[in-house]
């Protein structure tokens, strides 16, 4: 077992490589795994994925681990990055898509759906605020002098921690993702989430996708926060991009606007084909019970972004 390096370690490290961040945590152990991704820029709409690919290429990065208490007494990660976005949703209703087009432009760091993010609250000696924020900074360092933004796309169950993290971050515009709800039932169908019937730390019934979609909607539903939109699927596009951007705070450079809305001609899932969205019908029928179906349409009239 490679040996836990010290706060002070840690810190002289952080100063001679900035592009150390750390990648993994291990919630029962404790611990943090930090690698030196260099300037590597993430285009993959999921971070774990992006990070798998660099390791292939790279063979045997600089990589050690840490325990997770050191981020406490870390200074600030030098020309680290505050969150400029944060990005909830549904599940399958284009937050990949939203997370690609927008890492296409190398002056957005993109961290998205890191299991680090997610395994964060299964620390047996707590999760907090302030713990949960340096963390989230960590990740964040300006790797690339070119990044202006960060910007993080959490896993669907996690709009039911909002508010958690919100503690950490009162201030950070927030986007909530959604879809007509049979099309989201259809696709849950076709590929189970892997977190569905399984314990994620959260207090709502996750056993099947109806329970879950509905858990999500509900959440959402009862967030009152000026900083908090909601945006249908139905409307996500080229056209709509520039009203995310402007809740975002983002002011791109022109090049990095087109590349972008470039961006949407792409599939999320299989990026070597156009992208062309499935009709809510398409597929096979699905049963919609009336009560998701009654949330989905006050979800279309609740704090739109557009």
């Amino acid at each position: 077992m490679a040996t836990l390096v010290s706060s002070a370690d840690l810190q002289a490290r952080l100063s001679r490589h900035p592009g150390l961040i750390p990648v993994e945590l291990d919630p029962l152990a404790e611990n943090l795994l930090w690698m030196d991704l260099g300037e590597y820029h993430c285009y993959q709409g999921l971070f774990d994925d992006a990070v798998t690919r660099w390791k292939a290429f790279h063979g045997s990065p600089i990589s050690f681990p840490s325990r997770v208490e050191v981020l406490r007494s870390l200074e600030a990660p030098t020309e680290g990055i505050p969150p400029s976005g944060f990005i909830f949703h549904s599940g399958r209703c284009g937050s990949t898509l939203l997370a690609q087009v927008l890492a296409r432009s190398r002056e957005n760091l993109v961290i998205a759906e890191a299991s680090a993010h997610n395994r964060f609250w299964r620390l047996p000696s707590g999760a907090d605020a302030e713990l949960y924020r340096k963390l989230i900074l960590a990740m964040g360092r300006r790797r690339l002098a070119s990044y202006r933004a960060h910007l993080v796309k959490f896993t669907s169950y996690n709009i039911l921690r909002f508010r958690r993290i919100r503690d950490a971050f009162p201030d950070v515009p927030a986007l909530f993702l959604f879809r007509e709800p049979g099309s989201v039932l259809r696709s849950y169908r076709r590929d189970l989430p892997r977190w569905i019937a399984r314990d994620m730390a959260v207090d709502a019934p996750l056993e099947t996708p109806e329970t879950a979609l509905e858990s999500f909607f509900r959440a959402a539903l009862s967030i009152g926060d000026d900083q908090f939109r909601c945006l249908d699927y139905a409307r996500l596009n080229q056209e709509t991009l520039p009203h995310v951007l402007a809740f975002f705070r983002l002011n791109p450079s022109a090049p990095a606007a087109a590349q972008m809305i470039d961006g949407f001609r792409w599939d999320a899932v299989r990026g070597d084909r156009p992208f062309v969205p499935r009709s809510p019908a398409e597929g096979d029928p699905v049963e919609v019970p009336p009560s998701l179906t009654d949330l989905y349409e006050r979800l279309r009239v609740r704090q739109p972004l557009l």
